[in-house]
């Protein structure tokens, strides 16, 4: 038996600081700025995720594949240093 796979929704990533970004077809990308580079999730129509950062100009893979709760992609946000707090503007 296998889990359903969790897809982040845009309002959630958006909280996030999260801001969407052209992408290929059947597949959704968001970025962020971080201390030190940029912050990239690659969310597929199938669910799956990509999660990249961009370090002076190179890219750091940090995780592909599926997660089953937003507590789960919470914790793998937290897992490759990147913030899962909603962002609260002024």
């Amino acid at each position: 038996m296998s889990l359903p796979n969790y897809q982040p929704t845009a309002e959630l990533l958006q909280a996030f600081g999260f801001v969407k970004y052209s992408a290929p077809p059947k597949q959704t990308r968001y970025s962020r700025p971080s201390e030190c580079g940029q912050e990239t999730l690659v969310v597929y129509h199938d669910a799956e995720l990509a999660l990249l950062e961009a370090v002076d100009g190179q890219i750091l893979y940090r995780f592909q594949g599926h997660v089953a709760s937003e507590a789960e992609f919470r914790v793998l946000l937290r897992q490759v240093s990147w913030p899962a707090e909603v962002i609260v503007s002024s």
